[in-house]
This record gives C-alpha cells, sequence and structure tokens, in this order.
C-alpha cells in the first residue's frame, strides 16, 4: 500500500504544470474545457419511484419518474431503461406521469413529487408534455405548483387535461390547487383552491363519465422540526361537471382528516375508495357505494395508513371492484373490497405508484423506493430494479488507493462503496458493495489504510465496518432508544445524517457530532465530550416531530444537531462545526475552547457543508442551505481569518437555486467546484465570478463533491455517482489562452494498466446496465480558438524516447479505411477544447481480406512505460508535449525490475510484429503476382506459358496457405479451423499483452520458435520472388508478354 501511495503522489505532482494561473476576467470561456466529460459510475440500482405509467395495447412500454432523476422509459418491460427528460427538463424530481390514452405518444409529466420528505425531497418548475413519445418535451409553465400529486388527461382528447397542485410544502403557497387546460397546456385555468396551506395530492376520474372526479386535498407544512399533516384543509371534493363546480364529501368520514388517496373503480364508478390518514380507530380504508357521496370505513389496517405523509395512494383493479392495492411500506392488497390485505412479496419496500394494463389485470408497474419493477403475473415475479442508476446520494468520500474506491450513503437503501474504474468493460454489481450502515450515512475513514470505515445514520447510529471481515459495530456514544422519542428527552440529540471524520492528521482520532463535538481515540469504543452544545438549543424545536394526527419520529424531524465537521488539512486541532439550526463555531486548539463565529446577517439554515483550504491556514468555504425555511436562494461564505470576518460569494449563482456544497481544488488555489438544487457550477476567482459547469452532467441536484487524483467526484440526488476525470486542463487555464489561436494542454500522464483475462461486462453495456469506466490512454485536450478552413490540415504523433514516430493520426489521410490509422475521425476540429485519445496501441497490422472475418482490431501491443513526447500540427502552427506512460502500481515487484520486464516485452513485441508484417507483405506480394498471372492468361498466351503460369500459381498458393487460413467466413472458424502462421504469431502478440509482465518463459519459448520458422519460410518466399517469378518473367520476356512486378 505505501508503494501505492508514494506512486500517487508522484502523479499529482507531476500534473500540477507550473504554469502562471492568472486569471482575472470574471468568468473564463466555457469553450476552453468544453472536451471534459463526466461519467456515470452508478450504482445501477434504484431510487425512489413515486409515480409510474403504462401505454395503453402496449405490455412492453412503461414511464417511471425518479425522485431527482427525472423520466425514464423502458421499451422491453424493465429488462433496460433509458432517460428521456436529459436536456429538456430544467427539474428532475418528478411527481407524475400521464400517457394519453386516445394518443400514446403524448406523454405529460408534473415535476415535484408528492411523498414530501424532510430530506432527499427536490421541487419541480411545473408541468411538461411531449408529443413524440418522450423523445422531445416542451414546458407548460405552472412553475410555482412546486409539487404535483397528479395529471389527468382525458380519454378522448389529450388537450383537455387536469393538474393536481400540491404546492410548496416549506411554506405558504397561492399556486396549490387544480388546474385545467382545453388547449393542450397553452393556457391553464385554476378550478379549485381550498387555501394557501392546502394543495391537491390525489384526483380520480369516472372511465364511464370524465366530468366525475374526486379529489383530496391535504393540509401539510414542513419545518425542519415537525412536519404538520392534516387539518381544516385536508377534504375530499367532487365534481360532476368536469370541475366548474365541487362540493366537499362529508358524509361517513372523519372530522379531522390529513392525507388521503382516493380511487373511482373503473369497472363500476359507483364503488370509490378513500385510504384517509385519521386519528386512531378512524384512519384505514373507506367505501362508497354511491358513487363517493357517503362512504363507510371498511378497514382500520395500520398498513394502510401508518407515516401517511409519505404513503397513502390506493388503485383498484381496472377490471375488479374488489380488488384493492393500497401503497404502504408494503404493497398491500385486498380481494374483498378493501377488508383485509396480504401483502405482497416486491423487490423493495415503501410503495407509491401503480399503474395496470387495462386488458390484462396481472399485468402492472408498480414505483417503490428501490424504482421501478413490471410483473405479468400479479407480483409474483418482477422485473429488476438493479438496472436503474437514480440513486440518491447524500455525501460522498473515497480512499487513496489505485484505482480509488467511492463511499456514500443511498437514500432509501444502504451505505455502500463502489470502485472508481475497473479492469471490466463497466462498474458493475460485483464492484460496489455495502458497509453495513442504512441511507443516511456520513462516512468517515483513513484514506491511506481504509481498513474501518465510519458511518452515521438515522436514530443516532454510528458504526464501524471492517473491510477485511465483514464485521460491523456499533459504537454509538450512548446507545439509548432514539426512534420514536422526543430530542429535548435524550441525552445526546442526532440528525438523520450526523457527522462524523477522521482527522487528516492522526488516522486513529475520529470527531462526532451531536449537539456536541465529541472524540474517540479507540475507534469509537469510548467517547470524550469536547465542547458545550454548538446549536441553538431550543427546547421548542425538540418535541414531537408530527401533528395533529401522526408523530414522526425518527430523526428527520430532529433539530438543533451538529450537521457538519471539517478539520483544517493544514493545521492539526482547527475544527469548523457547523449545525443544522445555522450556527458555526471553531476550535483552534484541539477543542479546549469554542468560539461562535457565525456571519451576523446569516438566516437560520442548515450548514451543510464546510470545506477548509488545502492551501492557506484559516480559510474556509461554507454552503448554507436555507429551503427548510423556505429560502431558495443561493449562500455561500468564505473567510481567510478563520471565522472573524465574511464574504458571501454568490455573484453569477442563480436567485432561485440553493448550494448544497463547496470545494477548493487541492491543486489550484481558488479554483472553487459548487454543487446546486439544479447543477454544477465553477470558480476560477476564489468565488467572485461563478459560471455553470454542466457539460454532460444531467440536470440533478448535486449533493456533495470530492476530489481525488485530479478527479471531481459527484454525489446526486437522483442520478447515483458521477466522475469527471482529469481536472489538470482547469489547472492550466490563465488569461493568455484566450489570445491564442491554439493551445494544447499538458497532458496527465497515463497508466499502463494491469489486464484482466476475461471481463465480467461488455464496455457496450456502459450507460445502459454497468457504469463506465474513464477513457484508457493518452487524453489530449486542445484549444482551437477560431474556426478552421476545411481543408486545414490536423495531425498528431506520438514519438518514443528515442525520437521514433510510433503512432499517428491525420486529417488529411487518403488511404483506402482499412490501412488508415485507428481512428482517423478522433481529431476533431471544432472552435474551443477538443479531446483526442490514443489507446497507447502501437502498430498496424495489414489488411488482408482472408482474415476480416476473425479480425477485431488492427492495432498490434501496448506501448511501454517510459518517456514520449505527443505533437500537434494545425497547419503551419506546430507544438509538442511530453509524457511519460506509468508503471500500474498494482504489480508486485520493484519499478526497476517492472520496468526492465516491460522492455523485454517491447522487444519481443517489435521482433513479432516486424515478422507479422513481413509475412502480411509477402502475403499481398504474392496477391499481387496471382491478380498479374489472370491478366496473362486473359491474353491468350501459348499453353507453354499456360501451364508455367498455372506451376507458378501453385507455388504462391502454397506460401500463403503456410501463412494464412483462407477458409475464414465468421468468428466461430477459429473454433474449427488451423489458424495458419500469421494468426498464430498475432495471437502469441495479444495473449502477451492481455498477461501482462513478467513475459513467461513458455511464452518466450514460443516467440523464438515463431522467430525461426519464419526464417524458414522467409527463405522459401524470398526463392519464389527471386527464383520462381523471376524465371517465369524471363520466358515472359522471350513471349514479348508484360512481366510480373512485384511492389
Amino acid at each position: 500500500m505505501g508503494l501505492q501511495m508514494t506512486f500517487i503522489r508522484a502523479i499529482l505532482i507531476f500534473l500540477f504544470v507550473t504554469i502562471p494561473f492568472n486569471v482575472q476576467s470574471q468568468t473564463v470561456s466555457a469553450d476552453l474545457f468544453k472536451s471534459m466529460e463526466y461519467r456515470s459510475i452508478g450504482p445501477y440500482r434504484g431510487g425512489r419511484v413515486t409515480t409510474v405509467s403504462g401505454v395503453w395495447g402496449d405490455d412492453q412500454t412503461y414511464y417511471m419518474g425518479a425522485t431527482g432523476g427525472g423520466v425514464w422509459k423502458t421499451d422491453d418491460a424493465g429488462i433496460t431503461w433509458h432517460n428521456v427528460s436529459d436536456g429538456y427538463f430544467n427539474t428532475t424530481g418528478i411527481g407524475a406521469i400521464t400517457v394519453s390514452k386516445s394518443d400514446v405518444n403524448v406523454v405529460y409529466v408534473g415535476t415535484g413529487e408528492s411523498p414530501i420528505r424532510g430530506v432527499k425531497t427536490s421541487h419541480g418548475d411545473g408541468v411538461y408534455k411531449s408529443m413524440d413519445a418522450g423523445k422531445t418535451w416542451v414546458h407548460l409553465g405552472l412553475k410555482e405548483t412546486r409539487h404535483i400529486g397528479k395529471i389527468h388527461v382525458d380519454a378522448n382528447n389529450h388537450d383537455i387535461v387536469y393538474v393536481a397542485a400540491q404546492g410548496n410544502p416549506w411554506g405558504p403557497n397561492e399556486e396549490r390547487g387544480i388546474y385545467k387546460s382545453d388547449n393542450g397546456g397553452e393556457t391553464w385555468e385554476k378550478i379549485l383552491y381550498v387555501n394557501d396551506g392546502s394543495g391537491i395530492v390525489d384526483l380520480s376520474v369516472s372511465e364511464e363519465n370524465s366530468r366525475i372526479m374526486i379529489a383530496t386535498s391535504w393540509e401539510v407544512e414542513r419545518k425542519p422540526w415537525v412536519v404538520k399533516s392534516g387539518g381544516p384543509g385536508s377534504r375530499v371534493h367532487k365534481t360532476t361537471d368536469g370541475g366548474k363546480t365541487w362540493y366537499e364529501i362529508t358524509k361517513g368520514l372523519p372530522e379531522l382528516k390529513g392525507k388521503m388517496g382516493v380511487a373511482i373503480a373503473a369497472s363500476n364508478p359507483d364503488i370509490v375508495y378513500l385510504a384517509i390518514e385519521a386519528i386512531d380507530k378512524e384512519g384505514g380504508v373507506y367505501r362508497s357505494t354511491d358513487g363517493g357521496e357517503s362512504f363507510t370505513q371498511v378497514s382500520n389496517d395500520g398498513r394502510t395508513f401508518a407515516r401517511a405523509w409519505y404513503y397513502m395512494h390506493i388503485f383498484v383493479d381496472p377490471n375488479d371492484e374488489n380488488n384493492v392495492w393500497v401503497m404502504n411500506g408494503g404493497l398491500n392488497k385486498s380481494i374483498d373490497g378493501g377488508k383485509t390485505y396480504t401483502t405482497i412479496r416486491a423487490p423493495h419496500v415503501d410503495h407509491h405508484g401503480m399503474w395496470f394494463n387495462p386488458e390484462d389485470s396481472n399485468n402492472f408497474i408498480n414505483g417503490n423506493d428501490g424504482g421501478a419493477n413490471v410483473t405479468f403475473n400479479g407480483g409474483k415475479t418482477w422485473s429488476s430494479i438493479n438496472n436503474q442508476p437514480t440513486a440518491q446520494i447524500y455525501r460522498v468520500i473515497t480512499d487513496n488507493l489505485f484505482p480509488y474506491n467511492v463511499y456514500g450513503s443511498q437514500q432509501d437503501a444502504n451505505a455502500i462503496t463502489i470502485k472508481s474504474e475497473t479492469l471490466s468493460g463497466g462498474i458493475g454489481e460485483r464492484h460496489w458493495f455495502s458497509l453495513g450502515s442504512g441511507e443516511s450515512s456520513t462516512i468517515a475513514l483513513d484514506p491511506e489504510n481504509p481498513r474501518f470505515v465510519y458511518s452515521t445514520y438515522f436514530a443516532s447510529m454510528i458504526g464501524e465496518w471492517d473491510r477485511e471481515t465483514d464485521n460491523y459495530r456499533d459504537v454509538r456514544p450512548y446507545p439509548e432508544r432514539v426512534t420514536g422519542e422526543q430530542p429535548k428527552n435524550l441525552k445526546l440529540r442526532a440528525n438523520w445524517n450526523s457527522p462524523v471524520i477522521v482527522s487528516p492528521h492522526d488516522p486513529d482520532v475520529i470527531y462526532y457530532g451531536s449537539q456536541y463535538l465529541m472524540k474517540s481515540m479507540d475507534r469509537g469504543a469510548s467517547w470524550e465530550i469536547l465542547s458545550e452544545d454548538l446549536t441553538r438549543n431550543d427546547k421548542e424545536h425538540q418535541g414531537l416531530g408530527g401533528y395533529p394526527i401522526s408523530n414522526e419520529q425518527i430523526t428527520a424531524e430532529s433539530y438543533n444537531n451538529l450537521f457538519v465537521i471539517a478539520e483544517s488539512p493544514l493545521e492539526q486541532g482547527v475544527i469548523w462545526t457547523g449545525s443544522d439550526d445555522g450556527l458555526i463555531h471553531i476550535t483552534r486548539d484541539n477543542g479546549e475552547t469554542f468560539e461562535n463565529v457565525t456571519p451576523r446577517n446569516m438566516s437560520e439554515a442548515i450548514v451543510n457543508v464546510i470545506d477548509a483550504s488545502p492551501h492557506q491556514a484559516g480559510k474556509a468555504y461554507f454552503a448554507i442551505a436555507g429551503y427548510k425555511m423556505n429560502d431558495f436562494t443561493p449562500v455561500l461564505y468564505k473567510t481567510e481569518d478563520y471565522g472573524q470576518s465574511w464574504q458571501k460569494i454568490v455573484k453569477g449563482l442563480p436567485e432561485d437555486t440553493f448550494v448544497r456544497t463547496v470545494r477548493e481544488d487541492p491543486m489550484r488555489e481558488g479554483l472553487l467546484y459548487a454543487g446546486t438544487e439544479t447543477g454544477m457550477f465553477i470558480s476560477f476567482d476564489d468565488g467572485d465570478n461563478w459560471q455553470e459547469f454542466q457539460l454532460n452532467l444531467p440536470e440533478v441536484p448535486i449533493t456533495d463533491l470530492h476530489i481525488r487524483h485530479n478527479d471531481l467526484v459527484v454525489a446526486t440526488q437522483g442520478r447515483a455517482f458521477w466522475i469527471l476525470d482529469d481536472l489538470t486542463p482547469l489547472h492550466q487555464i490563465n488569461d493568455d489562452m484566450q489570445d491564442q489561436d491554439i493551445f494544447m494542454y499538458q497532458p496527465s500522464n497515463p497508466i499502463r494498466s494491469i489486464s484482466l483475462g476475461y471481463p465480467e461486462y461488455s464496455s457496450r453495456d456502459a450507460d445502459l446496465l454497468v457504469g463506465k469506466n474513464p477513457p484508457k490512454g493518452l487524453q489530449l485536450n486542445y484549444v482551437l480558438n477560431s474556426d478552421l478552413e476545411d481543408d486545414t490540415e490536423i495531425s498528431i504523433e506520438i514519438f518514443d524516447a528515442d525520437g521514433m514516430l510510433v503512432h499517428g493520426e491525420y486529417t488529411n489521410d487518403t488511404r483506402a479505411k482499412c490501412e488508415q490509422s485507428t481512428h482517423p475521425m478522433n481529431i476533431k476540429k471544432g472552435t474551443g477544447a477538443n479531446r483526442w485519445s490514443w489507446n497507447m496501441m502501437v502498430g498496424r497490422y495489414a489488411c488482408l481480406e482472408a482474415l476480416d472475418p476473425v479480425t477485431g482490431s488492427l492495432s498490434v501491443y501496448k506501448a511501454a512505460p517510459g518517456n514520449y513526447s505527443v505533437t500537434l500540427k494545425v497547419g503551419d502552427f506546430e507544438t509538442s508535449r511530453n509524457f511519460e506512460i506509468l508503471i500500474d502500481p498494482r504489480l508486485t515487484g520493484t519499478h526497476a525490475e517492472n520496468l526492465k520486464q516491460y522492455q523485454d516485452m517491447d522487444r519481443l513485441n517489435k521482433s513479432l510484429y516486424a515478422i507479422a508484417t513481413e509475412m502480411a507483405d509477402g502475403v499481398l506480394q504474392l496477391k499481387s503476382a496471382q491478380k498479374q498471372l489472370d491478366i496473362i492468361r486473359d491474353l491468350k498466351p501459348s499453353e507453354q506459358i499456360l501451364v508455367k503460369a498455372d506451376a507458378l500459381e501453385g507455388v504462391t498458393n502454397l506460401w500463403i496457405s503456410k501463412i494464412i487460413q483462407e477458409g475464414f467466413r465468421t468468428s466461430q472458424n477459429l473454433y474449427q479451423m488451423e489458424a495458419k502462421f500469421l494468426m498464430e504469431v498475432r495471437s502469441l502478440i495479444n495473449r502477451m499483452g492481455g498477461s501482462d509482465v513478467p513475459v513467461s518463459q513458455g511464452a518466450r519459448e514460443v516467440a523464438q520458435r515463431y522467430l525461426n520458422e519464419w526464417d524458414q519460410l522467409k527463405t522459401e518466399l524470398n526463392n519464389i520472388k527471386n527464383n520462381d517469378i523471376k524465371n517465369f518473367n524471363t520466358e515472359m520476356s522471350a513471349a514479348k508478354l508484360p512481366e510480373i512486378f512485384i511492389k
């Protein structure tokens, strides 16, 4: 491990190119870094889905709405999913999806989910519509509705649309209610409104008469410490004239109601069901037999209304009025009109949405906290949820191994570690595993030796996971029961996502945050309280977490707790803390004393992230999230004097998107990255100015950022983990570059990776079923600051340390396609930054038509580690950069030993490639001679000449038959036919490359045998050319016929 760490530090030192990084302009042209790309690493494990839809008449096509992840579609009944909202939606929390029955190409989507969590819920910006089955979308307004519970589209006219707007959970909101459009969403009319604290959570329409609708309104408000669910605004509303007039239904219903779901039976509209949150015996399922005019309670089963704010949707089988499904922690089914229930086994718990195929009730799709899954047998078996990269991640951290591992926790699942890259074709399920802790974890570890991993999660939990044994150990400082208890009665309070860190100066020191900063030096066996209460400690905000009907006490509503801890990487014992109620403290003496340094004008809000500068002592950055106090403006602070003074740094950030995280680049001072509720931003001037940094990253809330090995690791709220590889172009940007016509960035040193025998995943599955690996080989970024003429020639060439050309690509390559360089179209001419890749393969096999059916790549062998240079030519302009191919640190043995082994392999590869080239040339020469013999035959020479021509052709065929197999028609023939000598040599080169160093003795012996055999075959070839063909040409000359020409 020590060797790995030394290697990694050497890479980082080399990559920090000493260029004067003076960026004085307000913003940097995005053209200078547009060649950079984020990649999704997964995990491919579904996140929460609260709305789903199928398509009328098509049992293979379905849509799901991920909470933060956008709209996804499957065309194969859930085997694979692909996102259809990227590039069109401004917000990606999805609350409702409805496909038109009259034209299934028409799809409406409402943004902002209905089950409004205190954590991991993102607001929406209204309604979107597609007219081409999700290929393209338009925004239809209703931005301020924030959260939409349901959309109904008229069965006969898709221009008639109803939207149930639930509204803003954090404060009053006039935009709540039901909206109707008669023109496909061009204009909207509000047709039902209760009050500014009560929105519409559900809507059901009669299949028999679309003018009959029943809607449920919900009085709801969230504060950081409590959720109010229920009150006078929670009502049942009915219309019989398409929404022109409404009247309240009360008969048979509880007086005090909370959240409610409603469903009118499609097979019998007189039958209506309600799932009702109500006090004690009044909660449960109610049934109407008179079209919703009156109701009777048919079930008080707790499974039908527990923790109602999160569930409460109810569905009726379209073909059976007594077959009722209630969404809750379990998927609850009744076959007796809602009286009794059986919980159906499903791939995940916590259920929110369903859609039935009206032609087959056993075929439906279910949306739950683990994603979306399809069944064709009534829920006996389901499609997978491990094919959806829609995880909502809390925080992210990495270790310092090679390749590094990424750690984070997934909402509604658990904490995991996942590889940042693999040797396989992608990052799949076998490359990530659980850390033993729950969904809301903050994770801490020693990055140099990550054997013990510490993680917190809800209910004050903190544990230690042992990587070597997979053992998980509870290390809570005071393990009293927390769930169900009021925070004010607990000795130690804790946030749902409480903080823990391992000191960057001493891996034996662990810091944990309750309302106090606490410290352990014995792996959590004992804890010391270092501070006084570092929160506002408002007892009024530490009581019941829910009212007036249901309490909620699982620590998501726990308040007045520490939320973040950060120790200076430059000064041991300088520790910052931030609380979930907006206080910032610092200790500069290892916890002996603490100072409240909260900015004077900072509002009460979550101190979400503190980033202590890796460049300057006393400097730190703070991301403040006020959304739980109904404040969605961005708040970022910077201090350079340990919090004695503050500067707000938000210029350039959108005014309506709050910031969740900020990080300073460890390699370039003042280069900052910020993650907001709607995407990524970057500052090149220490926060004075911000600009978008989205690139190809989908629109998604950014929850945390981490930098490792010059990569930016991104945690998202709905699209799992992403990585922006190789930040070094950003380190090199300066004002002078924008004035240069052409600029080539110093490339990072590529690594000659070790090999994997047989890959578990195909690279074709990346971004579909598995996460994506970083691009392999040399990545060269260059900037063209002005448009080029179409005929401007560009070339990129690689030279070894001796100045020998080992690879080249040219835009003016006029050779036949097979003979061109490996990626002739890889060189881009676009204005701004472009990226070119070299896969570090040297040489190119000749094009032989007979081998086409069994030939993949024509590249020959991997370049050996060592020093190289790359030269870019654009017209008359030329520039070069040096780089080094590094040895993979995972190889055993010393650097000197491994380098010698690679050099030995390189010499052997060159020798084998040389004879393979000579063989192919020989085949091509003799094939050319045979074509010329055909021309001679067409001239109708004497019989004697024809006999000699046939004899010469026989000689050439005999030699060719020793070199290549001409019977190949498919790659399967490799298992049926003798490969012949050229394929044997090529196979050995491939196998040596795949086995890496050291080259085995057996490989050396086979290589020497091939070299010896070629000596004999080469002698035979020369004899054919110098004797047989020469003698034949003498005959031709005497007969005044054309001679055979050998190139």
